[in-house]
């Protein structure tokens, strides 16, 4: 049966977009779900249309407006091409929306709008767009616009990494990372994937060794703990979601000299795909729109899909 709840993906026709459609087709989770395939079509500058104050440029005015058209011909038959590969894939058809958006304001604006306007439940997008990029480039302008502010709603950056359903979901205790473990079962519920629950403190610490000496000590025995609670409570979050025990492992790392690091050492050694983050950690601060650590991941992951949920 068909789940209601809509994902937009956001595509502009470039080669780093049909991976955005490859990963759509690879990964099982998505098919039964609703997908919007959205584009805001870029219109030549309005300063080519000063051309038209010289009887000389009429001619080159009329070949401008027929680039436009064609750029938009070109955009429709990705969109449907897209589609037809989804739906090879095992999507539903009916499940399945082709949207074209003209530009006002800017491509970022016109997404969050897009997502203001309409009921979606996710947005998915790529860290860079099309192949004039700057070379080297981790993040496009629009992916990085929309890292800050598109915190309304689960955003996904598609990686290159080869789909294994194995996701790498970060544990702090935090509401972010809980809200963040309750997206992770509601989008991996009754299915055979496997999910590493990572914990990670900067501090090392024994069970054993005695409160009540050491204030420093103390408060590290206390954050372990806190640590632990929270993998037990995310693994019965994520088993209540029919994902079976035996492909979940819990992990509490100690004595990390930066998690953002660690974490990513972490997925590639267990060889994850995917990482899933809260958009803020512990600390919350308000004025923020995104936590250190999500960001440090998200630049610094070029290849992992990357979940940063509000």
């Amino acid at each position: 049966m068909p789940d209601e709840k809509k994902i937009l993906v956001t595509l502009d026709g470039s080669k780093r977009a049909q991976r955005t459609v490859d990963y759509l087709c690879h990964f099982k989770p998505f098919k039964t779900r609703q997908v919007t395939l959205f584009n805001i079509t870029t219109p030549v500058p309005e300063a080519y249309y000063d051309l038209t104050r010289d009887s000389f440029s009429k001619i080159a005015v009329s070949q401008v407006k027929a680039w436009e058209m064609g750029q938009k011909t070109i955009m429709t038959e990705f969109l449907k091409e897209a589609r037809r590969k989804m739906i090879a894939a095992g999507y539903v058809p009916e499940n399945i929306e082709i949207k074209l958006s003209g530009r006002e304001k800017g491509v970022a604006r016109g997404i969050l709008n897009e997502l203001k306007n309409n009921a979606y439940h996710s947005l998915v997008i790529r860290r860079r767009g099309s192949t004039n990029s700057i070379t080297g480039i981790t993040m496009g302008g629009v992916a990085a616009k929309l890292v800050e502010k598109a915190d309304m709603i689960p955003l996904i950056i598609a990686g290159t990494r080869e789909i294994q359903h194995y996701l790498c979901v970060a544990v702090d205790g935090s509401a972010g990372s809980r809200n963040a473990i309750r997206y992770t079962a509601d989008m991996m519920k009754k299915t055979d994937c496997r999910i590493l629950l990572c914990a990670i403190m900067r501090t090392t610490v024994a069970d054993s060794v005695p409160e009540g000496k050491d204030p420093f000590v103390d408060m590290s025995l206390r954050a372990k703990r806190k640590l632990n609670d929270a993998l037990v409570e995310a693994k019965e979050i994520l088993t209540q979601a029919e994902i079976p025990e035996d492909r979940i492992e819990t992990r509490l790392i100690q004595g990390a000299e930066s998690r953002a690091g660690t974490l990513l050492d972490t997925a590639r050694a267990a060889k994850c795909d995917t990482i899933v983050l809260g958009r803020k950690g512990v600390s919350d601060v308000e004025n923020f729109d995104i936590g250190r650590i999500p960001r440090k991941i998200i630049y610094a992951s070029r290849k992992f899909t990357i979940w940063l949920i509000p």
